[in-house]
This record gives structure tokens, sequence and C-alpha cells, in this order.
């Protein structure tokens, strides 16, 4: 697996949005890509929500994604241990384009 992290820490210009890539198998988005301000269905266990990413950072190997949920407001925090290469995951985010257009066989799961 390709452990490519990428955090762009400019500050955000009023023509663009930070851009992060996050090569993780339960990031189900084109290339990888994470875009602060923009909508993802985030998935754990039975439940899902549409939500908003709102910030990323990296501490000690574990990187944090802020999202905010887009109906109730509620903001939650993800975070995955950026040395864990197993199989397994608890949650994903997933971009609408992606999966639309995403056969469940090509879904890299248990």
């Amino acid at each position: 697996m390709n452990n490519k992290i990428n955090i762009n820490s400019e500050p955000m210009k009023p023509d663009r949005r930070d851009t992060f890539i996050l090569d993780r198998s339960f990031i189900l988005t084109n290339h990888k890509n994470l875009v602060i301000g923009m909508p993802y269905l985030y998935s754990e266990g039975n439940k899902s929500v549409a939500v908003r990413l709102l910030k990323v950072w990296v501490e000690d190997n574990i990187i944090y994604l802020d999202v905010q949920e887009l109906i109730s407001s509620k903001t939650i925090s993800l975070s995955w241990n950026l040395d864990y290469d197993g199989q397994y995951w608890l949650w994903t985010l997933t971009d609408l384009p992606t999966l639309m257009n995403k056969k469940w066989t090509d879904i890299d799961c248990i």
C-alpha cells in the first residue's frame, strides 16, 4: 500500500481550497483527494450521514479530520493511525461522483 499523505499548509486563498491526499482504502474519492469545505458521505457501521470537511491535521503519525454533519451541524472528529496497514477500517469518506461510479467489487474490503 502506498502510504502517501500530502498536507498543504498554505493559507487558503479565495480562488482555491486546501486539498489533501490521503491514500488509504477507506477514502473513496477521486485520486484519494479530500478538499476542505466539500461535502462527503461519512459511513461508520450502519450509519451514513452527509458531512462537510472542516479541518485536517497530523500529530504523532495520527491523522485527524474534523467534519460537520450537514443536517444537524454537529462536529465529529475522525482519526486514523497512519502506521496501521491492516485491512479492517472503521469508517469511510466518499464523494458523490466516486460513489455513483463505483462498483462494489472495486472496493478493497473484507
